[in-house]
């Protein structure tokens, strides 16, 4: 049996694997990171430190289609969005994949989702299969409906998703769909090996998973006590002006970074919404308007002219989101 513990420099994942490591002993282990070639500089020095200091047996993991997320946005001609996140399955999904399916053994992947981080995670399990979404639908119809049952849709193309899905269940189709990436190699390799999935932190709070690895001796990736609410691709399509704000005042290399991408790409990594119109210096075929790096970076600096309590803290002092200041 192999015991994989995906690590992404993030405070849960690594909780996760210290967990495992607990349960499991070292030697079972293997660490696993999908480098999309976009996270800051401090997280890959964090996993760095984390691994040879846990010193366990780890793997770097590749899109063997693209090299990373600037060639991803050029091969498709933009970067992911928000509705759009391919750079997720491109990057990481398919990767993990394509290893698993070189083992010859059983897994149990140890994952550190936490339930609280969104909506979406908290309609998973703690415990399941890792290629369970193969033999059961992620998504019918019927799921469409029930999303829209609490929360009615509000934007035209919610509506739209809404009205179809009800157009379809009227003439009894539920339209099951199902993950597809090598489905013929995952479902032979399933016929001999067990793909477990543990989700150790899945009720446990940022804050408790922060201190499951403090307590152990382990510090914790520094962005955090920067202000930063989650690590990883630097910045993140999902990310919010605040942090977003951190990265103009204090990353100017990064702000770089994104710069030099868009320009590779001929497209912007920010969607129209980010920021209020007037700052838009673009507009596509449509004639819609859109920003790019350097209007938000202006937006952000227009915003933050005068003293800001929060920004304006000398960069040693502890802003973290999570109790980690005492």
């Amino acid at each position: 049996m192999i015991v994989l513990t995906p690590i992404s420099g993030g405070k849960d994942s690594q909780a996760a694997t210290l967990w495992a490591e607990n349960k499991f002993g070292l030697k079972s282990l293997t660490g696993v990171f999908c480098d999309v070639k976009w996270e800051a500089d401090e997280t890959y020095l964090h996993i760095d430190y984390f691994t040879q200091k846990l010193g366990i047996n780890f793997k770097v993991l590749t899109s063997k289609k693209y090299d990373g997320m600037v060639d991803l946005a050029v091969k498709r001609g933009r970067f992911p969005s928000t509705t759009a996140r391919f750079c997720t399955e491109e990057l990481k999904i398919f990767p993990m994949i394509d290893y698993i399916l070189t083992l010859e053994d059983h897994i149990i992947v140890v994952d550190g989702i936490r339930a609280d981080e969104s909506a979406k995670r908290s309609k998973m399990e703690a415990e399941c299969r890792y290629f369970k979404y193969y033999f059961e639908p992620y998504q019918t119809n019927t799921m469409i409906v029930e999303s829209f049952a609490d929360k009615p849709p509000v934007s035209l193309n919610q509506k739209k998703k809404l009205k179809k899905a009800q157009d379809r269940l009227a003439i009894g189709k539920d339209d099951p769909k199902y993950y597809t990436y090598r489905k013929k190699d995952v479902i032979k390799w399933c016929e001999k090996y067990d793909d477990s999935v543990i989700r150790p932190c899945f009720h446990m709070t940022g804050d408790e998973v922060i201190y499951y690895s403090l307590n152990r001796g382990y510090d914790i990736n520094p962005r955090y006590k920067r202000g930063y609410k989650r690590v990883g691709c630097d910045p993140c399509i999902m990310e919010d002006i605040p942090s977003i704000t951190l990265t103009v005042k204090e990353s100017p290399s990064t702000i770089i970074k994104v710069k030099d991408a868009e320009l590779k790409a001929n497209s912007s990594f920010f969607p129209p919404d980010k920021i209020p119109k007037r700052y838009h210096s673009k507009v596509d075929k449509k004639g819609k308007s859109y920003p790019t790096m350097g209007d938000v970076e202006r937006y952000i600096n227009d915003k933050t002219a005068t003293p800001d309590m929060f920004i304006s803290d000398p960069v040693f002092k502890c802003r973290s989101h999570y109790n980690i200041c005492e």
